[in-house]
């Protein structure tokens, strides 16, 4: 317990400190989820504004997103991060358990929805057990805080509902006592989630286990919080990195496996997307690219452009050089410096690795792989809103 004579902010800060530094192996993954979480933004980005053929195209996509953006929230979370900026790295493994369950049942609706086969009849079935469980879902929490009106619009759609249901041939063939059941509107899925999950290629075994893990951390009750002794108090022991890494390695897992199914499913479009990748990464210095100093004194600085999270300054250095430097705004700190010339062209200084997802021939690559290039002359273009630098080595 701290005195109250030590209960200044400094204190605290050093206290949080305590414990020793990660293995290589948990830095691993981190350095794993990082780049998987960059690269399934890219891919979820490749194929934006393609008007969905089918539902099943539309729910992939509506889920893949929703599985990306729980993966920056761990990414964000997970200790030593680089996606943000800490003055302590505090460990939490229950709350990256109650993050990767999410990502679990996410994974597991989209295999169940968007990939595992079935007829147009069973996936109607299917698509429209999901809407009457979001009615009821519905109903009854607008019921919590007496939102009559709500509740009556809710009631009518589960109607609805039911009443497709009812002439739905596949629906239709399921024994009495199931239609009964899946009618309340309280059961989403029309199989268990770990039939789903061995679908989907996670062992049945494997699948129990992990749900009676994650879901102990969700809800605030004994198993949660008994043993506190070597765990969740916020500093690094060998219990909170296992199960840390466990988190990350799994939510690795399940972007890495929708991402391909994501291609599968979209390999119609497959073409369309690369061209609209080829134009986003189109590397030579031309127009789009280049930062004006124009009205610029020799020495003087502006920025250029900025965003919530980052300000591009621009410096004339000499009478034909502008400097640019791509400054972080939370933390200061410099993450990419270019130089466009009239005379030698545009080269690229020095970037952040941590920052910048990149790049090389339209293909994600790792720090090491980049700095293998060594003294090849590439190519660049930065897209600063993507957080994504594309380098192109010249034959």
């Amino acid at each position: 317990m701290i005195e109250p004579t030590e209960y200044d902010h400094e204190a605290i800060m050093d206290n949080a400190r305590l414990g020793s530094s990660p293995s290589q192996d948990y830095l691993q993954v981190v350095d794993m989820l990082d780049n998987v979480v960059r690269e399934c933004m890219y891919v979820s980005r490749s194929y934006a504004g393609i008007k969905s053929p089918t539902s099943k195209h539309f729910y992939a996509s509506v889920l893949f997103t929703a599985l990306i953006t729980r993966g920056v929230s761990l990414a964000q979370l997970m200790p030593f991060t680089p996606w943000v900026e800490k003055r302590i790295e505090h460990w939490d493994y229950a709350s990256a358990a109650g993050i990767t369950r999410t990502m679990l049942e996410l994974r597991v609706a989209f295999y169940y929805l968007c990939v595992d086969s079935c007829t147009d009849e069973e996936w109607n079935c299917r698509w429209n057990l999901f809407n009457l469980h979001d009615c009821v879902s519905r109903v009854r929490l607008f019921s919590a805080v007496q939102n009559l009106e709500q509740v009556s619009a809710f009631e009518a759609n589960a109607t609805e509902l039911r009443q497709r249901l009812k002439t739905n041939p596949y629906f239709l063939s399921l024994q009495a006592g199931q239609q009964r059941k899946l009618l309340n509107g309280q059961t989403a899925y029309l199989m268990s989630l770990e039939d789903i999950a061995e679908r989907a290629g996670i062992e049945k075994s494997s699948f129990r286990w992990l749900y009676v893990l994650f879901s102990s951390h969700v809800h605030g009750l004994p198993m949660s919080f008994y043993r506190i002794g070597d765990r969740g108090r916020g500093l690094p022991s060998p219990t909170e990195e296992r199960y840390t890494s466990l988190c990350l390695s799994l939510a690795s897992t399940f972007l890495v496996q929708t991402r391909d199914e994501v291609h599968e499913l979209f390999v119609d479009f497959k073409s369309l997307a690369e061209e609209r990748i080829k134009a986003e990464t189109q590397v030579e210095v031309s127009s789009d690219v280049q930062v004006s100093g124009k009205g610029l004194a020799v020495g003087e600085t502006m920025t250029l452009t900025e965003t919530d999270d980052l300000a591009i300054e621009v410096t004339m250095v000499a009478g034909d050089s502008v400097e640019s430097v791509y400054r972080h705004k939370p933390t200061g700190s410099i993450v990419l410096r270019r130089t466009n010339s009239d005379v030698d062209g545009a080269s690229l200084d020095f970037f952040d690795g941590f920052y910048w997802t990149v790049f090389v021939d339209n293909l994600p690559t790792t720090q090491s792989q980049v700095e293998a290039l060594g003294t090849k002359a590439f190519a660049f273009k930065v897209d600063h809103i993507s957080r994504t630098l594309h380098l192109k080595v010249e034959e």
